[in-house]
C-alpha cells in the first residue's frame, strides 16, 4: 500500500508541482483546498483551478470551507495584513493547523505546500516560515518541495520518508523551473499567481475595510455582497449597493431574501438595488434616484421604483455629488 500524504493545492503552478514532486517518491497524495467568501469561486468549488490541476495529475481534492472563524481571522490577524487586506502569515498558519488534523488521520509525516522561498515578501521568508510553523504547532513538518534544499531539513527527511536529494532548490520571483516543470509533467489549467484571493484586491480591500468598520457581525452573504456592484455609504449601518449589469441584478436579487430590502424599476430597463439598513423615506428616495442615475435616460418619461409592494416616484436622477453619500472603492 502506498504511504499517505496531504498536499495544500491552491490552484497554482507551485501548489500541483510540489504534490506531482511527492508522488514521484512513490506517495498517494491527497489534496486539500480551503476555500472562503474571499474566494472568487466561492460556491463553485469544482469549478476552480484547484479541481482543474488535481485532475490533471490524478490526485483526490478535498475541499475545506474555511467559514466564520475565517471571517474573524481575517477581521483581526496577529500578524497583521499585506499591503490590501491580506493577513498571508495568518492565513497560512489557519490552513496548517486544517491540514494537519487530515494528516493525522493519513498517519502522515508531513504536509506538502508550493511555498517557495523569497517568492513573497509577506509569507514566503525564512523567518515567516519559522513563525508559521511554530504557530500551526507543525515544526519539522511542512514539506516545501520547491525550495526544500534550501531550508532545514524536516522530520520527513530525517527520517528517511522522503529523499532529500530529489527535492529542489527553487528561490526568488522568477518562474522559469516551474514552467519548465510544468511542460515536463503536463500539467496545465493552473492558475495566474494571487489570481484568486480577492483580498489582495486594493478596491475589494476599501470595501472590507468598510464594512468592518461598519458590522461587528459579518457573513458570508455581507461579503459575497462586495464582489458586485456599485456601493455608496450613506451613514453608519446604511449602504446601497447598485447592479452594473443583468448578471449582478440576478446577484443582488439572490441574495435580498436574506435580509436586505430590494428596489427594482418600474416598467424600465436600469439596476436593482439592495440596501442594508432602515428604509426611511429619505433613503428611499436617494436609493431610487440613484436607480435613474445609472439608467438610460428618456425625454418625458415618468421614472418608478418598486419596494415590496409600494411603488413611488423617487424625483430626478442623482448628481454626482451628493453630501453625507460616497463612493467606496471602485468596480472590482
Amino acid at each position: 500500500m502506498k504511504r499517505k500524504a496531504v498536499a495544500l493545492i491552491s490552484g497554482g503552478l507551485d501548489s500541483v508541482l510540489a504534490a506531482k514532486i511527492i508522488m514521484e517518491q512513490g506517495f498517494d497524495v491527497i489534496g486539500l483546498y480551503c476555500t472562503s467568501p474571499f474566494s472568487k469561486t466561492y460556491g463553485r468549488e469544482q469549478e476552480t483551478h484547484a479541481a482543474m490541476v488535481s485532475e490533471t495529475i490524478g490526485i483526490k481534492l478535498r475541499i475545506f470551507d474555511m467559514g466564520q472563524e475565517y471571517i474573524e481571522l481575517v477581521r483581526s490577524p496577529v500578524h497583521g495584513y499585506g499591503k490590501n487586506v491580506n493577513p498571508c502569515i495568518d492565513c497560512k498558519i489557519f490552513m496548517l493547523r486544517k491540514a494537519k488534523t487530515v494528516m493525522e488521520e493519513l498517519n502522515s509525516p508531513f504536509v506538502v505546500t508550493g511555498e517557495v522561498l523569497g517568492q513573497r515578501p509577506m509569507s514566503q521568508r525564512r523567518d515567516a516560515f519559522h513563525v508559521i510553523e511554530r504557530d500551526a504547532d507543525m515544526r519539522g513538518m511542512v514539506l516545501r518541495p520547491l525550495s526544500a534544499k534550501l531550508l532545514p531539513p524536516t522530520k520527513g527527511e530525517l527520517s528517511g520518508a522522503i529523499d532529500r536529494e530529489k527535492l529542489l532548490s527553487v528561490s526568488g520571483r522568477s518562474r522559469n523551473i516551474q514552467l519548465r516543470l510544468a511542460e515536463r509533467y503536463g500539467v496545465s489549467g493552473y492558475s495566474t499567481p494571487a489570481g484568486g484571493c480577492l483580498l489582495t484586491d486594493k478596491d475589494f480591500s476599501a470595501k472590507l475595510r468598510d464594512l468592518f468598520d461598519d458590522k461587528i457581525a459579518v457573513s458570508p452573504d455581507d461579503i459575497r455582497l462586495l464582489t458586485v456592484g456599485r456601493h455608496y455609504r450613506i451613514a453608519a449601518g446604511v449602504k446601497i449597493v447598485i447592479g452594473r449589469n443583468n448578471t449582478e441584478n440576478n446577484v443582488l436579487i439572490s441574495i435580498a431574501s436574506r435580509g436586505y430590502h430590494l428596489f427594482m424599476p418600474q416598467g424600465f430597463p436600469g439596476p436593482v438595488a439592495l440596501l442594508n439598513g432602515i428604509p426611511t423615506q429619505d433613503v428611499k428616495q436617494a436609493i431610487g434616484r440613484l436607480i435613474i442615475t445609472y439608467s438610460k435616460q428618456v425625454s418625458g418619461r415618468t421614472y418608478h421604483i418598486r419596494y415590496g409592494n409600494e411603488v413611488f416616484d423617487p424625483g430626478e436622477p442623482l448628481p454626482i455629488d451628493v453630501p453625507g453619500m460616497r463612493r467606496i472603492g471602485a468596480d472590482c
